[in-house]
């Protein structure tokens, strides 16, 4: 059975060069803790010119020593769970977002292959982690690909991760906006207004429909802006604001869901 290819160092680039770009652009900094992938994201991080405005550093913390003692994970989950386990995953990225001080930290510990693998965790299993203010979001992946595939295509999701965390979290404050209030990347919202106040029906987030589940309490302001959150179908929330004279939904702020995927 043919697979398909894993991602090329050029496609790798990319990823990095955007994710560069998005976090530059929102005076974000980026700290990494990595253990299958032995700092190939650092390095592709770093490949990028100007990378040392967003990018604070990295921890290979190849064994469990380097896990302990560098990143504080705590010695009853490496024994509990084991270092390839979405609980060691959480600990690292808390750690390296703890020692770098940034605000956003991504974590890599997987087994690479060819040897090293068993039923219960085989060859290509992959846990990452993303830790940020307010956000606590892993992913697992089973590759099935050479060591060196499985290197590659763990860098790639750890920068789709980032990437995906950066688009849907980051707010402009607008300073022509009173204090507390967000400049909203405008969104498409499928919504009506019934009874006097607005129905949500589902919000358009990067290209994805997510259904609206609860929405919380509606306030207009004396310039006739509403304001509300919502519940999403996924676990997350967000908060929107639509001013009807413009005719424009806007996104003031998005919270994932905390689940592993």
């Amino acid at each position: 059975m043919s697979h398909p290819s894993y991602p090329t160092l050029t496609q790798l680039r990319e990823l990095s060069r955007e994710l560069g770009q998005q976090l530059q652009q929102r005076h974000l900094t980026l700290a990494l803790a990595e253990s299958c992938t032995g700092g190939l994201v650092a390095s592709l991080v770093t490949d990028i010119p100007g990378s040392s405005h967003y990018f604070m550093g990295g921890v290979v913390s190849y064994s469990n020593f380097a896990k302990m003692h560098l990143l504080g994970v705590q010695t009853s989950t490496l024994e509990t769970h084991g270092a390839v386990s979405p609980e060691t995953a959480r600990e690292m990225a808390q750690g390296a977002k703890r020692l770098f001080q940034t605000h956003v930290a991504i974590s890599i510990t997987g087994i690479a292959g060819p040897g090293g693998g068993s039923p219960e965790k085989p060859v290509g299993l992959v846990y990452l982690h993303l830790a940020a203010e307010e956000v606590d979001w892993g992913e697992m992946h089973i590759w099935p690909y050479d060591r060196l595939g499985n290197k590659h295509a763990s860098a790639a999701a750890a920068l789709r991760l980032a990437l995906r965390y950066v688009k849907e979290q980051s707010v402009r404050v607008d300073p022509t906006l009173p204090k507390g209030e967000a400049t909203a990347r405008p969104i498409l919202v499928e919504a009506t207004w019934e009874g006097g106040t607005w129905r949500p029906r589902a919000v358009w987030l990067e290209g994805q429909r997510k259904p609206v589940v609860g929405v919380g309490r509606q306030e207009r302001t004396p310039e006739g802006v509403w304001t509300l959150m919502v519940e999403l179908a996924d676990g997350g929330r967000a908060a929107l604001r639509v001013d009807p004279q413009e005719g424009v939904w806007r996104l003031q702020r998005h919270w994932p869901p905390r689940r592993y995927a």
